[in-house]
């Protein structure tokens, strides 16, 4: 209980930093306005102080609803619990913000749900195959058991697909580099924050702090597969992603229906090939 207190706590503040570091790094680039670290801090403070101007009284519950669920999918992630829960807990997260882009009732609020609703099939059947590899190889959907197991007998030797795939699903659920479905509520354009319109105030506030406990339950999972210790592996992961982070405003935006083709083919085929290999071999 103890340890896993630690974790929640532990991940929640290594994803902050993550992106005040992020933050920083990308305002001293060249062309850019400068800013103080804890930037990003002070924003959803100032969003927390603010009141809703959306009348909708569903609004505030789905955002109040996906960030308790995105806790909860921590908390199982940090304790060891079930995979597929965990799954599932993060897919009830994902629905309640859909929901809230569809009950804006706007134009830009629907394309922007259909964009989301690709994205989830897309990640949701990636991860259901990946369940599937680790049940074959460890003979359990338990995080503990899977942790045990890595440590052994190399999780990441049998499964190195799978981890790419998961990586990728990571990037196209924080909208980064080449998969970037433009719903991210960071650009410039209307239609790139159509996703969140009906939220603001602390409702904005709110849903974009559960993107930020999501992010530390993605980290979670992708150090399973790492055949270090526990926090070395995370510490690894947390590297890679602030890397990619970096690395994103480098990176050209492409359309988001070839995003989606992209995704299928790199996230869902490889999981796929892992599978096919695993039934082959084992």
């Amino acid at each position: 209980m103890i340890t896993a207190m630690i974790w929640f706590f532990g991940v929640i503040t290594a994803v902050t930093i993550l992106h005040l570091i992020e933050n920083y790094i990308g305002s001293i680039q060249p062309g850019r306005n400068s800013t103080y670290i804890l930037q990003p801090v002070y924003k959803y403070i100032k969003l927390f102080s603010k009141k809703s101007r959306n009348e909708h009284f569903l609004t505030g519950w789905l955002s109040a609803g996906a960030l308790w669920f995105g806790l909860a999918a921590l908390w199982m992630t940090v304790s060891g619990g079930n995979y597929l829960f965990i799954l599932s807990v993060l897919i009830m997260m994902e629905l309640f913000i859909l929901t809230g882009a569809c009950s804006s009732k706007e134009l830009f609020g629907t394309m922007a749900a259909q964009r989301g609703i690709a994205r989830f099939i897309i990640w949701s059947f990636t991860c259901m195959v990946t369940a599937a590899s680790l049940y074959k190889v460890t003979g359990t959907l338990e995080l503990g058991k899977i942790l045990e197991y890595s440590s052994v007998y190399s999780l990441l030797r049998h499964l190195p697909l799978n981890l790419a795939s998961l990586f990728i699903v990571f990037m196209l659920k924080s909208n980064i580099c080449n998969f970037d479905f433009g719903i991210t509520g960071k650009g410039m354009s209307f239609l790139d924050a159509a996703l969140y319109t009906p939220y603001s105030g602390w409702d904005l506030a709110v849903i974009q702090l559960t993107q930020w406990v999501e992010t530390g339950v993605w980290l979670k999972l992708i150090s399973v597969f790492l055949p270090w210790k526990p926090w070395i592996s995370f510490i690894i992961s947390a590297v890679v992603y602030l890397g990619v982070l970096l690395a994103d405003g480098f990176i050209p935006k492409q359309s988001w229906k070839r995003v989606a083709r992209n995704a299928w083919i790199w996230a869902g085929g490889m999981a796929v090939i892992n599978y096919i290999w695993l039934y082959m071999l084992i």
